[in-house]
């Protein structure tokens, strides 16, 4: 492995081999990811999304998404146009935030696979559990910055990662469709990269602000 699929710092380290499968671990901004070569086909990711039951009448999963919803709330007005970004097929978050008046286009490569929302410039950009599914990652966020206006906002949820100790046997680590696992170091470093500040409002959350 060359470069770091997160922040394209070169040499990343070999941190943890499974089996058949690779862990690279970043030294500059603290991210680990699987080689590549271990990805799962796009046919086998596409029907393990549809397994997922992503209803807003599930009062718990209503919950969970409230934790990136609420700290954007505060953030924006229902004046602002925003994009949820990799939305899955029941895009629950931005029904949630229409239901709440905000305008929210969408966005899934599976699902959604509208280009021409690709196309404008938005006011806040959602993305729940969504980046670890990254691929390219550096390539994402830079796709996303230019989607993003001037003085926008940009919410991520997604579980951060542990100890190194507890990596091998992590929940999150196990689904095939996560490749990529952030730190606090990495989203700093994924902000400072593009000029985005930074804050974490709660647990697994990050919002990045463009100013």
């Amino acid at each position: 492995m060359n470069r770091c699929n997160v922040c394209r710092s070169p040499k990343p380290n070999l941190f943890l081999k499974l089996g058949a499968l690779v862990y690279w671990e970043c030294h500059i901004c603290g991210a680990k990811f699987l080689d590549p070569k271990n990805y799962v086909s796009i046919n086998y990711e596409k029907k393990h999304y549809l397994k997922h039951n992503n209803s807003t009448t599930d009062i718990n999963y209503k919950a969970f998404l409230l934790k990136l919803i609420e700290p954007m709330i505060d953030k924006i007005s229902t004046n602002d146009i925003g994009l949820d970004y990799g939305c899955g097929f029941a895009p629950a978050l931005a029904n949630i935030l229409k239901s709440n008046g905000f305008k929210v286009e969408l966005y899934d490569p599976f699902f959604f696979p509208n280009k021409e929302v690709l196309l404008k410039k938005y006011n806040f950009i959602t993305c729940s559990e969504v980046v670890e599914h990254f691929f390219n990652p550096y390539e994402e966020f830079d796709k996303i910055n230019d989607l993003l206006d001037n003085n926008a906002w940009f919410g991520v949820m997604t579980t951060f990662l542990p100890k190194n100790d507890q990596f091998e046997n992590w929940y999150y680590r196990r689904d095939p469709t996560h490749v990529v696992f952030y730190k606090k170091q990495t989203f700093q470093h994924i902000g400072f990269q593009r000029n985005w500040q930074v804050f974490f409002p709660a647990e697994n959350i990050v919002l990045f602000h463009k100013k």
